[in-house]
């Protein structure tokens, strides 16, 4: 991808969006509050992104949610509860092929230290190897 820049807030303002996939792209800065405006929101794909800060409780608004990909970014800090109380994320898919909730929260090779902590994702990767 080609696209730079920080996530312009109107995106927030795309009610009816149920998939945002910007993965793979050069966005920076962090991911809003207003996130959790978008209620009808499934899929969020960020990774392959350098977006830093922490991930928002408010995403726990998102209650449609139900796959997650915030791995190869620097975003960091702790998952919020929030976000791993909602129902739609189901872990225990019977699809056992589709990664549902993806974070760099594996131990990093260079560090020792997960780059994110997270307690509900079904897929650790390592920050730095991004395996």
């Amino acid at each position: 991808g080609n696209l730079n820049g920080t996530l312009p807030i109107s995106l927030y303002d795309l009610t009816n969006l149920t998939h945002l996939y910007i993965d793979g792209n050069n966005f920076s800065g962090n991911i809003s509050d207003k996130i959790g405006q978008l209620k009808r929101l499934k899929h969020l794909t960020v990774y392959d992104n350098p977006l830093t800060g922490s991930l928002p409780s408010k995403l726990g608004f998102c209650e449609e949610l139900e796959m997650l990909h915030i791995e190869n970014t620097n975003l960091n800090g702790t998952v919020p509860d929030e976000v791993c109380m909602l129902t739609k994320i189901d872990l225990n898919s019977l699809n056992d092929e589709v990664e549902i909730f993806k974070a760099d929260c594996a131990h990093d090779n260079e560090t020792g230290v997960p780059f994110i902590t997270c307690t509900c994702c079904d897929t650790c990767c390592d920050h730095i190897t991004h395996n």
